[in-house]
């Protein structure tokens, strides 16, 4: 009776091992970037030389969400020849406002399924960040990495500004995104990637970030990979899901200038190589 208990257990084992084994797994290289992409009279630089310049540094990379992509020109510069099959970009602009969202997301990978959403909340027009010109919101594409393995990936720009209005934007905003997860990404495998404007030295702000990642279980990339977190307003956030890992291999801020040494936006590049594998089902 021994012999035959521990040969089951042998074989199931080695059957879990071989399983472990045959799990599709991967790497994805995934970069968040503001490309401050609006007119030139209002950044007061070469906006279009600046996209320009950016577009072929998105090649290397499996996943890119950028922000700040108003111009359609701009746009055609930044997504024009690259090797992504997948663009999404999130350009509809509500009827009292002068430009769309300023989303955009380039896949390798296969897109399932799509979502975009405008933020209800802003504050300031004219004043306080000027978010009321843009049409500030969030889009969703669930990638397929390999058969029967998807991931939610989430890209966002809140509101900007330093004052008690514009905090309140942000948690409204913030409440928005997190109800759209908890709806149409419970349990799954899920990245958030943006400018979220999110300052923890802030008291509201941070208390809106804790309150999210805690009602998401979301992790900032940065403290999962050096375990001490960068304090930066552009973030790449990352949950496992129910038979998806994620493993933060590495992340990093990228500086990316342009022949004078000038930088290609008023925010710097982050970047993250995540480790994915399919978990049990």
């Amino acid at each position: 009776m021994n012999q035959v208990l521990g040969s089951l257990l042998l074989l199931s084992l080695l059957a879990a091992t071989s399983a472990a084994q045959d799990s599709p797994q991967g790497e994805l290289e995934v970069l968040s970037y503001n490309v401050h992409g609006l007119p030139a009279f209002v950044t007061g630089d070469d906006t279009l030389a600046r996209q320009r310049a950016i577009g072929p540094r998105l090649e290397p990379f499996g996943l890119v969400a950028l922000q700040e992509d108003f111009l359609s020109e701009g746009h055609r510069l930044l997504a024009s020849g690259r090797s992504h099959p997948h663009v999404q970009r999130f350009a509809d602009a509500l009827s009292d406002r002068v430009y769309g969202s300023g989303l955009c997301l380039l896949s390798r990978h296969r897109v399932r399924a799509r979502h975009q959403e405008h933020y209800r909340a802003f504050n300031g027009v004219l004043s306080a960040g000027s978010d009321g010109l843009a049409s500030k919101g969030f889009q969703l594409a669930r990638l397929e990495l390999a058969p029967g393995v998807e991931l939610d990936v989430y890209n966002t720009h809140l509101d900007a500004g330093g004052s008690a209005r514009d905090a309140a934007a942000r948690a409204s905003q913030v409440a928005q995104l997190t109800s759209a997860i908890h709806i149409r990404s419970r349990g799954r495998a899920l990245l958030v990637l943006g400018d979220t404007n999110l300052k923890a030295s802030r008291e509201r702000d941070g208390r809106t970030l804790a309150r999210f990642q805690r009602a998401t279980g979301l992790s900032c990339a940065c403290r999962v990979a050096r375990q001490r977190c960068c304090g930066r307003i552009d973030r790449i956030l990352v949950r496992s899901g129910a038979v998806l890992d994620l493993e933060v291999r590495r992340w990093q801020v990228d500086e990316w200038r342009d022949a004078q040494g000038q930088p290609l936006s008023d925010h710097a590049p982050l970047r993250a190589t995540l480790r994915w594998r399919r978990g049990p089902l």
